[in-house]
């Protein structure tokens, strides 16, 4: 995915329209249709601005994970979309103690079953 596509999930899954996230950010709404349009990324402060709304890195934005191992696997699988539609969880979770994800995952566990 390119840089907008990458916008448009994360600002889907925060619920947030393109009008939103350009108020929110401080830029132009027509940047983005100029953005997608031209295939282009924008300058580096809008796109810190864009991360910092949607609550992610422009790494993630720019989809440059290149410290992820097996990333074409992760990609193809269907994973990476998991991954963004939980990664608020994902990251909440991880800031549990290990007791209280013991807990969690007992839980769904019984619930899944």
């Amino acid at each position: 995915m390119n840089f907008w596509e990458n916008v448009d999930q994360e600002r889907e899954f925060k619920n947030l329209t393109r009008k939103e996230l350009a108020y929110k950010a401080n830029f132009s709404l027509n940047s983005i249709s100029t953005g997608i349009a031209r295939n282009s990324i924008p300058a580096a402060d809008v796109a810190v601005r864009i991360a910092r709304v949607l609550e992610t890195t422009v790494e993630n934005l720019m989809n440059q994970n290149s410290g992820r191992e097996n990333q074409s696997d992760f990609h193809s699988s269907g994973q990476e979309s998991l991954y963004t539609k939980y990664r608020n969880f994902i990251e909440d979770f991880d800031k549990l103690s290990l007791e209280n994800q013991k807990a969690i995952i007992q839980i769904v566990t019984q619930i899944a079953h």
